[in-house]
């Protein structure tokens, strides 16, 4: 099992780095979209954290 931190982290600095470029890529009307990879990194995280806990739980019942 993966420790959170580290998997929160191989999310974060991607997901901090795409951001900053599409803040500078976007026009201005369209600078929220620069929000939507760190939505997705959320959404990324708690679904990785979610399977690791069910494939845990698989195997503890295969014992």
């Amino acid at each position: 099992m993966m420790d959170p931190k580290v998997k929160y982290l191989m999310l974060v600095l991607p997901t901090f780095i795409i951001s900053v470029i599409l803040l500078y890529i976007l026009p201005e009307s369209r600078s929220l979209l620069a929000m939507s990879p760190v939505i997705a990194a959320w959404i990324i995280y708690f679904l990785w954290q979610y399977a690791e806990k069910q494939s845990d739980d698989d195997e503890e019942g295969m014992v």
